[in-house]
């Protein structure tokens, strides 16, 4: 068997590029990895909260395409199509549910004989399962071990080499117990359905299923995989190592397992300091104790302040990330401008991240339809008056003139992007809210009347300052009140969360 330290024959992977990763800083790292080679069942698609919905009206006795347009309020088209879909998933055999459907309702697991075979990634520093699986091995081809260190070429057409810090710290790989192989699994399929975006339905038998894994392989493969170290400045931690699989930006198991290895190997310690900005060795340690500070602080006071967003991830993720860099500007007298610039940036995402949570957006997310005058086929025509755009946001109680004009400016295109799915900024988003939600932006009004007016300028900043052009520039005390205008509306808006 291979193992790391035969570095001439050891496994060499590349790393998969997530194209939503921004890094203010990198370095490039091969870290340590076993490979265990399985055979899983392969997945099972779960059906959509609507293909659920039109199969339970079908297994009651609905029939007809009117009828079930009627009582799903789903437009004809759609419920054609969804109709289409089941009858292909084989839920459906005409107007009959087929006995595959009624095991579903049943919460049976459906039967299916298909394996596909996985590589599981155990960190080999730690023996820590990865929720991460690999269907094949992407090597990477004519390695160089002429330097002290292993080297590929980056670029065959610039020649450009990269030079990855090889991480030693490994220990002797110990085969993963079934339970483990089954929580990775599991981890790496919802990580895959969190990232469609989609409210999906999974059944309470799915939740606890214990797949059959079996080893292929009785041994694994020792791999250094190419990683990132990288920082962003916003964020809840001051630096990250990539998702080697590309599935995600970053991985935070592995993040957890490499800050143990700061503390044995100065090499990597000495790259980290690197990537968070640390020009001057005397100041190392009292620098990085003070950031981890900030980032044990920021944990403690999402706990006490905010314990309702541990329910959602994406928005605990961006507050954490807030807090930090609140202390962090805090702290500093002139904080600098890129400091200041990622509070402002979180801020904002904390907002979205809550807008998303609340819309749900989905493709069958029909408001922005509002602002369709006319259908060229499947294609829409949009309102292009400002005046009568303005007027639909003024249907809900408590928009000011202010924040109906600047929502008038919001494409229609861009408001449908942000309903069907989520990918726009705040003012988007927000326009989508107003439409989707009038009733929940009315009782936020009620007890915090200007929330709209406040956050409508704190996106209106941030697009402002992002690029950092010419001599514009930001100050402390503006966005410290964007910051406590965000920090009251949170405090109003758990209420809505925890009745969601």
């Amino acid at each position: 068997m291979i193992s790391h330290r035969d570095i001439q024959n050891v496994c060499y992977l590349k790393s998969s590029v997530n194209n939503q990763a921004y890094y203010d800083k990198q370095q490039d790292v091969f870290w340590p990895f076993h490979l265990w080679r399985v055979a899983a069942p392969k997945e099972e698609a779960p059906l959509n909260i609507f293909q659920m919905l039109l199969l339970k009206l079908v297994k009651a006795g609905c029939t007809a395409n009117d009828k079930l347009c009627l009582y799903s309020n789903l437009d004809k088209e759609l419920v054609k199509y969804i109709l289409a879909q089941l009858t292909n998933k084989g839920f459906l055999d005409g107007w009959n549910v087929t006995e595959k459907a009624v095991s579903l309702f049943e919460g049976k697991e459906l039967n299916t004989q298909e394996t596909s075979s996985y590589y599981l990634i155990q960190d080999a520093t730690s023996g820590k399962l990865m929720p991460r699986v690999l269907s094949s091995l992407p090597h990477i081809d004519n390695m160089d071990f002429s330097a002290q260190f292993p080297r590929f070429v980056v670029s065959k057409g610039s020649g450009k080499l990269a030079k990855p810090l090889l991480v030693k710290n490994t220990q002797r790989a110990e085969q993963p117990t079934a339970e483990q192989m089954n929580v990775c699994l599991r981890g790496h399929r919802r990580v895959l359905n969190q990232l469609k975006q989609a409210d999906l339905y999974v059944s309470d038998a799915d939740l606890n299923v214990s797949y059959s894994i079996e080893f292929i392989e009785q041994e694994p493969i020792a791999a250094f995989m190419h990683t990132r170290l990288f920082s962003t400045i916003t964020g809840e931690r001051s630096w990250y190592l990539s998702d080697p699989t590309g599935l995600t930006e970053t991985l935070p198991e592995l993040n957890e397992v490499a800050e143990k290895v700061i503390e044995t190997n100065k090499s990597f310690a000495s790259r980290v300091n690197d990537v968070i900005g640390i020009a001057e060795e005397e100041h190392v340690t009292s620098y990085q104790e003070q950031i981890l500070q900030f980032e044990e602080q920021a944990k403690v006071d999402l706990l006490s302040k905010y314990p309702w967003v541990r329910k959602y991830p994406l928005i605990e993720k961006h507050l954490l990330g807030m807090l930090r860099l609140k202390m962090q500007v805090e702290f500093e007298s002139s904080p600098r401008f890129e400091l200041l610039d990622g509070l402002l940036s979180e801020l904002q995402r904390v907002l979205e991240a809550w807008l998303k949570t609340i819309m749900q957006p989905t493709e069958a997310n029909s408001e922005w339809e509002v602002f369709v005058v006319e259908w060229n086929g499947k294609w829409p025509k949009y309102q292009t008056s400002k005046k009568i755009r303005e007027q639909v946001f003024y249907r809900v109680d408590g928009v000011s003139k202010d924040v109906g004009f600047q929502l008038s400016t919001v494409q229609p295109s861009s408001i449908r992007s942000a309903l069907t799915h989520g990918n726009q900024s705040l003012k988007p988003l927000v326009a989508g809210m107003l439409l989707k939600h009038p009733s929940i932006v009315e009782a936020i009004n009620n007890e915090y009347p200007k929330w709209l007016d406040l956050i409508i300028p704190l996106a209106n900043d941030r697009n402002k300052f992002a690029s950092h052009v010419g001599d514009k520039s930001i100050s402390k005390e503006s966005v410290m009140e964007h910051l406590g205008s965000v920090d009251e509306l949170l405090i109003v808006l758990e209420k809505f969360l925890g009745s969601k």
